[in-house]
């Protein structure tokens, strides 16, 4: 069986699974749930030193999920006198660690380490992308929200301030500090390298994205209160998250958690695969219950197993040091068609803008002269008859046998390798 474990900046995690901050972690009673549901660590919800408002916190869309849930909505006190001191002790019972998410601004940051640090094994500070004026929330349930959170203030507007927090958290509390990131665009990396720089341990990719939206069409409003405007996370999320991870993995030489999308074993060895050393889940969980962590787990350690994989250390960054080998797609590489793996569903055909495929007696037959190799029949063929060919600085590549094929060249037994096998 693979090795699950992770080491992370001091830190052993049972598994590389671990909650993502949010509401599935909303007190300790959830937080004793994640534990005994299998997670490899505890992320608490973010707390900052105003309860968040009482908002409509959560609307699944299609792909994903949109909240306005900002932070925790109880308060530091209730957590400091309860919540922390239940999620330590589950923590300790699964021999796993705590790690304690805090938030936004320099101020609040300063205020909230040295009376929680006490509890955790490490900080995590959010950042989040913030709203400018025009966009805040007018209604009087966030009016104190409004008028305590200036967008200026917010770690994420200022790389300066953040180094300056990030000290600033390091000097308060000697443990080891995580920076979770939001989607930055362009800027993502630099933020990134600054956080390094300043002393942060860890990188945390990415919060949920926003602000998005949703309307109900039937009672034409949006679906959530407030301004209506919320984050998005779930399964939509994975392709930015994992761009991210990629672009850090390759910038920086911190520990980086990847969040946003999980919802197989599949896509946490995704994230593994671009660089990640660990993954957190939060709207899956929220869809499907706390054991969700175990259950994830367990389908990476099955898929270490039949691939011959000893431990998930052997997968991490395995994606960036692929992608070293490869080279731009810039000719026409026709994919490998396998005629005995054909079902006659048809897929390909209909997906074909290049005339390059059509059926005749329910097979597909394949015009390697027409193929362009942009690789949509292979993303849509249910059986893997459609293969696409790895081009790589030594040459064209089978996907599944690793071994050479005659670039430019396809069809039932037309693909040749170059050991004379036909394919």
């Amino acid at each position: 069986m693979a090795d699950l474990s992770v080491e992370l900046c001091g830190l052993t995690l049972r598994t590389p699974i671990m909650p993502g901050s949010g509401p599935n972690v909303a007190d300790g009673t959830l937080l004793r749930a994640a534990a005994e549901g299998g997670a490899g660590a505890l992320v608490t919800h973010t707390v900052s030193t105003l309860p968040a408002p009482a908002l409509t916190p959560y609307r699944e869309v299609r792909g994903g999920m949109l909240n306005n849930q900002l932070w925790s909505a109880h308060p530091v006190e209730r957590w400091i006198d309860r919540d922390y001191g239940e999620a330590r002790e589950a923590a300790h019972a699964a021999g796993i660690p705590l790690i304690i998410n805090i938030g936004y601004t320099t101020a609040e940051i300063a205020a909230l380490t040295p009376k929680v640090a006490r509890f955790a094994d490490a900080l995590e500070i959010s950042l989040h992308y913030a709203r400018t004026s025009g966009d805040l929330m007018t209604d009087p349930a966030t009016a104190a929200y409004a008028a305590a959170h200036q967008p200026a203030d917010y770690l994420s507007r200022s790389p300066a301030m953040l180094v300056e927090t990030i000290r600033m958290a390091k000097r308060l509390a000697p443990l080891p500090l995580f920076v979770k990131l939001p989607i930055l665009g362009n800027e993502l990396v630099a933020i990134a390298r600054a956080c390094e720089e300043a002393g942060a341990d860890a990188i945390v990719a990415v919060n949920a994205f926003g602000p998005c939206m949703s309307i109900d069409i039937e009672a034409a409003e949006p679906v959530l209160t407030g301004d209506g405007m919320g984050w998005l996370s779930g399964q939509a999320l994975k392709p930015l998250a994992l761009r991210c991870i990629f672009d850090l993995a390759r910038a920086v030489s911190l520990p980086i958690i990847g969040c946003g999308g999980v919802s197989r074993p599949e896509d946490a060895v995704e994230m593994l695969m671009a660089g990640a050393s660990a993954v957190q889940v939060c709207t899956t969980a929220l869809q499907r219950g706390p054991r969700i962590y175990g259950s994830l787990a367990s389908g990476v350690e099955a898929w270490l197993d039949q691939r011959g994989y000893a431990s998930v250390q052997d997968i991490v960054g395995l994606g960036v040091q692929r992608w070293r080998t490869l080279v731009a797609h810039r000719q026409s590489v026709p994919v490998l068609y396998q005629e005995e793996e054909c079902i006659g569903c048809k897929l390909c055909e209909r997906s074909c803008h290049y005339d390059a495929i059509y059926m005749v007696d329910k097979l597909a037959e394949f015009n390697p002269e027409r193929c362009f190799g942009c690789g949509l029949c292979v993303t849509r063929c249910p059986t893997d008859a459609l293969l696409m060919p790895q081009v790589t600085h030594s040459g064209v590549l089978h996907p599944l046998f690793g071994t050479s094929v005659e670039a430019g060249r396809g069809g039932a037994g037309h693909v040749v390798e170059t050991t004379g096998r036909q394919v």
